[in-house]
């Protein structure tokens, strides 16, 4: 099996909610940019997605989502919100009003795809954040995590004393994905399939008497990104939103900050006697070798992880190790010490 590379940015913001800026601004900035698809989720509205925004701009996939944001609860991406939007559902403004179990059963019953966002929570009373963790962990009606989410890694150690400078050098201060979020992560794939994908949380924010404003959306775009891994190309047919949609649902994607080096490319995979699997693919083990293989488009510090703890490590484009455990393996990837690629697991059963 022969898969491409796909490569967009998630969890982007309009002036449909918060964005403050217009769409056309935002798949224009996109445009400018390398990205194959962008996935718009607005808070509570599918509106864009009924005024016609969704399908393809030039060489550009525009993919509408909603980011289901219910009041003083977490907050979950929904993606395949045709039924959703076909039911007349274009103001969700209900959901801010109910608790996240209730949002998430109806968007699940409904048929949408969904993702807990910003899963951790951030406060940050200085500067008026407050985002709610996500706390029900017990529900299995979720198919993914946002595992990075660029912004809320920059505001992380945001504080007034140092504002001036995250702001004039904004991507030295991404770390990577916060290390409790991983070990989550990792518990939960123990138990099922569970997709780990990037968001930028990319919203317009002008700062008083600066002249340009904090992020540019077409700086966002050239930073953290969810590559796809589809068969054959991304064409404009009827199925494309579906293609992009079904691998991030099944987890044939990886995440990685491409400003450190375009990651397009990058593969991992375990060879056994039954075959070769693939990111988000689960094994059934019956006994003997497993060969797990990755390969980055550049050298990096490649480090193969079981159940979130390293097996095997190698400088360079390639990694080869051999393993005859269960387990949750997946890959991580740095350059120069900063954190690049975070792959999605192959799950060993």
């Amino acid at each position: 099996m022969v898969f491409k590379d796909f490569k967009g940015a998630c969890h982007i913001h309009t002036d449909y909610s918060d964005g403050n800026i217009p769409l056309h601004d935002v798949i224009t900035s996109a445009q400018d940019t390398d990205l194959d698809f962008l996935i718009v989720s607005d808070h509570n509205t599918l509106l864009p997605k009924y005024e016609g925004w969704e399908g393809w701009h030039d060489k550009l996939l525009v993919i509408i989502g909603v980011e289901v944001s219910p009041r003083g609860d977490g907050h979950f991406l929904a993606l395949n919100t045709k039924p959703l939007s076909g039911k007349g559902d274009v103001d969700l403004s209900r959901y801010e009003y109910m608790s996240s179990r209730g949002c998430l059963d109806e968007a699940v019953d409904c048929g949408s795809t969904a993702y807990i966002v910003h899963p951790m929570g951030l406060r940050k009373k200085n500067f008026m954040i407050n985002l709610n963790e996500w706390h029900d962990w017990e529900m299995n009606g979720f198919a993914g995590i946002e595992i990075w989410s660029y912004l809320h890694d920059w505001l992380e150690d945001l504080k007034i004393s140092n504002f001036r400078h995250f702001c004039k050098y904004p991507n030295l201060q991404i770390k990577g994905p916060n290390p409790n979020l991983l070990s989550l992560w990792d518990q939960l794939g123990k138990h099922r399939r569970v997709a780990g994908i990037s968001g930028i949380d990319a919203h317009f924010r002008k700062i008083p008497f600066a002249r340009k404003p904090l992020f540019t959306y077409k700086d966002f775009f050239q930073t953290l990104r969810t590559h796809v891994l589809i068969e054959g190309e991304l064409t404009k047919s009827n199925n494309a939103i579906q293609s992009v949609c079904e691998a991030h649902q099944e987890a044939r994607c990886y995440v990685s900050f491409d400003l450190l080096a375009d990651a397009t490319g990058f593969t991992f995979s375990a060879d056994t006697e039954e075959g070769t699997y693939h990111m988000g693919e689960e094994i059934f083990y019956h006994g003997g070798k497993i060969h797990f293989k990755a390969r980055t488009s550049y050298p990096a510090t490649i480090k193969l992880l079981k159940d979130g703890e390293i097996c095997a490590e190698r400088n360079g484009s390639v990694l080869e190790s051999s393993n005859n455990e269960k387990g949750v393996f997946r890959i991580e990837a740095y350059r120069e010490n900063k954190p690049w690629i975070f792959s999605n697991p192959i799950y060993i059963r």
